[in-house]
């Protein structure tokens, strides 16, 4: 089931508006946002809009979906929420803070502001807690769990100015730690987290946490970062066929394409290495054809079809962040499938919710054991991601 808030009245008139310029006008003001911590992802500081859409994906959860701009680039953010026993929701990762989004989600429950009882921050990365701020000035008798390591960076910031309001738990370990349990939502929702690595940054330890969660009644994985499907065709409703056509092109000097499947595939496929590998192997500085210009060279699309379509965790995390320290992270995905049955993983990123196992969940991470095991191609990391982790691990 997909819904936007525009598909929750009929034709506008629920809102007493006449014409169609007044009802486009009434739902652009509803995806309308002011983004108040500079980012790297657009708007970097500001006012911007955003459409959401929402699919339920199992027994009493949700995914609710925006696209994550940088440049030209967009892909699928994903919160996901469920519906508790009593009634109330528990809301992961909060997207851009537009009327629509907030719409959506309470739509989950009984309409109100007031059904949502919970709000999570479940990893160290800005993408995913960004909002969480202007998400409980909606929701503010929703109480607040965090992983750990949250904006400790480059100085500690207290809580009420960070978030607006304390901390109810930090989300430490594993709820199975908890004694007694502590966590209302518990019984429901369990966590494992990791401690994914630490690094030295402005002189300063940081480490990365990332917090998992099991939703028993939907036996549904929800991860943010730690693994991910791309998916082989573009996601419809959220693609801008402009910025698809623009990254298809083969040599940044040619004019637009005409918007055709193919075209929009070309693009797709191309966003999703860019994204991927920063300085993905085909993608060429071509000074024959003018300063600046790029272009692209045979190659690509095997790469593409090399990453997308499986379950994996992706490069920038397999390669950076989980390199540092494999055997704290085995151990983890060694609880994580030895714990939880799940059917379906919903993560924050590209394609979800993910038909997988736990087969399928220690195939991904079988890299840990053994670095040959579904390797990425060496020229796609040699120039970004390899570089930075270098820096990183040293």
């Amino acid at each position: 089931m997909l819904r936007t808030a525009g598909a929750l009245v009929a034709g506008g008139r629920a809102y007493g508006v006449c014409d169609a310029a007044a009802a486009s006008e009434h739902l652009q003001s509803k995806q309308t946002y002011f983004q108040r911590f500079p980012t790297l992802f657009a708007p970097f500081y500001g006012e911007a809009t955003k459409e959401t859409l929402l699919r339920q994906v199992g027994d009493g959860i949700w995914a609710v979906e925006q696209n994550l701009e940088i440049g030209p680039l967009q892909t699928p953010l994903r919160c996901v929420v469920v519906r508790l026993r009593d009634g109330s929701l528990w809301v992961h990762a909060p997207l851009a803070p537009t009327e629509e989004f907030f719409e959506l989600v309470e739509a989950c429950g009984n309409g109100s502001p007031d059904c949502v009882a919970h709000v999570v921050a479940p990893t160290y990365a800005l993408e995913h807690k960004v909002f969480v701020k202007d998400a409980l000035k909606r929701w503010p008798r929703a109480r607040l769990w965090t992983s750990p390591g949250q904006f400790s960076f480059p100085v500690q910031v207290p809580d009420d100015v960070v978030w607006g309001k304390e901390v109810s738990g930090v989300l430490d370990g594993s709820d199975i730690d908890l004694a007694p349990p502590t966590i209302p939502w518990s019984d429901e929702i369990q966590f494992e987290t990791l401690a994914a690595g630490t690094f030295r940054i402005g002189g300063s330890p940081l480490t990365f946490y990332e917090t998992v969660f099991f939703h028993r009644r939907s036996k549904s994985l929800i991860v943010t970062d730690c693994l991910a499907r791309i998916q082989l065709t573009a996601p419809g409703r959220l693609s801008e066929p402009q910025k698809l056509l623009l990254i298809s092109k083969r040599s940044t000097a040619e004019p637009l394409p005409a918007d055709t499947a193919e075209a929009r595939q070309v693009g797709w496929e191309k966003t999703a290495l860019l994204v991927t590998y920063f300085f993905p192997e085909h993608e060429e500085l071509d000074p024959d054809a003018g300063v600046g210009v790029v272009t692209w060279t045979t190659g690509w699309h095997e790469n593409f079809k090399a990453l997308a379509g499986r379950l994996v965790v992706p490069p920038v995390v397999r390669t950076l962040i989980y390199a540092q320290d494999p055997a704290r992270v085995k151990r983890w995905a060694e609880r994580v499938a030895t714990r939880w049955d799940f059917d379906q993983v919903v993560p924050a990123h590209w394609e979800a919710p993910i038909h997988a196992s736990k087969k399928d969940f220690e195939k991904a991470f079988a890299f840990l054991e053994d670095g040959s095991i579904d390797a990425f191609p060496a020229n796609d990391l040699a120039r970004g991601l390899k570089p930075i982790a270098n820096i990183f691990l040293q």
